[in-house]
């Protein structure tokens, strides 16, 4: 009878720790299915960089940059705030007086990147890892008058 009860909690506690266990891989993988990444050149003002934005579902974001050729960090990770208002988002660094200013349409994004309020380049941003394969130098969201 003793061996029996003991096998039963033994049993629960088995069971208990599964469950918790489950709640926490489910916390941990939450947390990352809210990122949603994209992976950012400007061709202007930095033509050998890439930049990934890692952007939570919170409005805050972290920025990555690596040389394009070598792949090498250019820049220790830099974070800041983003906001979107229909089809135009705004990324505003924390550290830094850069905004990025611009339209997504689709798996893209595309505009002005602005320094201490003045355009200083354009960008272009595809979702996912991969950076676009070209960033269009016509007129339209790049000479956007304003930001916010």
């Amino acid at each position: 009878m003793m061996v029996g009860r003991f096998f039963l909690f033994a049993a629960w506690c088995a069971l208990l720790w599964c469950l918790q266990a489950d709640a926490v891989l489910s916390r941990d993988a939450a947390a990352e299915a809210d990122d949603i990444v994209w992976t950012a050149i400007i061709p202007d003002a930095f033509p050998h960089y890439v930049y990934t934005w890692r952007m939570r579902l919170d409005g805050s974001y972290r920025e990555d940059g690596r040389d394009a050729a070598t792949s090498k960090p250019i820049q220790a990770t830099l974070s800041g705030h983003w906001r979107r208002d229909g089809a135009r988002m705004i990324l505003r660094q924390a550290d830094y007086p850069f905004v990025f200013d611009g339209v997504v349409v689709g798996n893209g994004y595309a505009g002005t990147l602005y320094l201490g309020g003045r355009s200083f380049s354009r960008f272009c941003a595809a979702k996912g890892e991969k950076p676009p394969a070209r960033c269009g130098s016509e007129a339209g969201v790049a000479m956007m008058q304003r930001q916010d």
